[in-house]
């Protein structure tokens, strides 16, 4: 079997602590390069996983003819420009959530990605989750509205760059698409309006954009979705939970680590746990393996990218204006 040559880019701690231990447990993969505009990480994750070379210059990696695909995990400000340069190079790409800060960049991406025939993957993993594949196959065969309530709670501290809009984007662009792609994930139907009500819960000196919010999201079948965003939560408490219910049915995954579930399978009531949380991860990575290797298609595709990212902008325009918002499909079919 072939493995594929991976190019890291940017070797900070999400890669150290994701995606450099999935990509070397999955030998669909190989670690050929490192880049990173800090010299000493490049050196450090190269040396980690035996990577042929590190080095600080992006265009020594994108030319190198030896990667096949390359993994974007920098700030949020740089991942249009980067898929861009990345797809111009003809090189599949994995980008970190989010796709882009603006509309305008999210189209030049998907673009740039068509003309180049490349594979591109974001990565909004937790529709991959084991516990959210469960709760989908079992919802798969009820032609019902759903109603499906998310809860991400944790303290965001307010000197995080994610907080600078023009850097991280904020809240609901940085994270919030995560969770604007699980419950379309969930519920399996284009999203026709959204409607957030929020502001910012943290200190307002320090932190100049809205960081918390509930979200809501209508669908073209009624279904509903619900999202509470809340970045002045305690770290103490469960940071996600997940409920579901669908024609007299129930769902409920808490953390990623424990669902139950009633009215399915011809059981009153069915619960299991894992021993870690799980939210996709390895799992994203490696289909998108199988999509470059089969030439099928990618997993969180362009499609996909877009849709969350569009409605994680909505969400901000929403709370400023106090109103809903239509979504329709070309808005993020490009």
């Amino acid at each position: 079997m072939k493995s594929l040559k991976v190019g890291l880019i940017g070797c900070g701690g999400f890669a150290k602590g994701m995606h450099v231990p999935i990509l070397k447990k999955n030998p669909k993969y190989t670690i050929h390069a490192t880049m990173d505009i800090v010299e000493s990480a490049a050196k450090e994750v190269a040396a980690d996983t035996n990577a042929a070379y590190w080095t600080t210059d992006l265009d020594r990696l994108l030319a190198d003819p030896e990667i096949d695909v390359v993994f974007i995990m920098t700030w949020h400000n740089s991942h249009a420009e980067l898929s861009i340069k990345a797809a111009n190079a003809g090189k599949h790409i994995l980008c970190e959530k989010p796709m882009g800060l603006t509309r305008e960049e999210c189209r030049a991406v998907a673009e740039a990605v068509k003309r180049n025939n490349v594979k591109y993957t974001v990565g909004y993993n937790r529709g991959m989750a084991p516990m959210v594949a469960k709760a989908r196959d079992l919802l798969a065969d009820l032609p019902y509205k759903k109603m499906v309530y998310h809860r991400i709670q944790a303290y965001f501290p307010e000197d995080h760059w994610t907080h600078i809009a023009n850097i991280g984007g904020g809240r609901f662009v940085g994270e919030g698409c995560h969770i604007f792609d699980l419950i379309c994930k969930i519920i399996n139907q284009p999203p026709i309006m959204v409607y957030a009500s929020g502001g910012t819960f943290l200190d307002p000196e320090k932190v100049k954009i809205s960081d918390s919010a509930i979200i809501t999201i209508t669908f073209a079948d009624g279904s509903i979705g619900t999202t509470l965003i809340n970045s002045a939560g305690c770290s103490d408490f469960p940071k996600e939970a997940t409920e579901i219910y669908c024609n007299n049915k129930a769902i409920y995954i808490n953390d990623f680590t424990k669902m139950e579930y009633c009215g399915f399978e011809g059981h009153k009531k069915t619960f299991f746990e894992i021993d870690s949380v799980d939210k996709g991860h390895a799992i994203e990575v490696d289909k998108l393996a199988d999509a470059i290797l089969n030439n099928t298609e990618s997993p969180n595709g362009i499609e996909n990218a877009a849709r969350a990212a569009v409605i994680s902008y909505m969400v901000n325009e929403s709370i400023k204006s106090g109103a809903p918002l239509q979504i329709r499909e070309n808005d993020y079919i490009f």
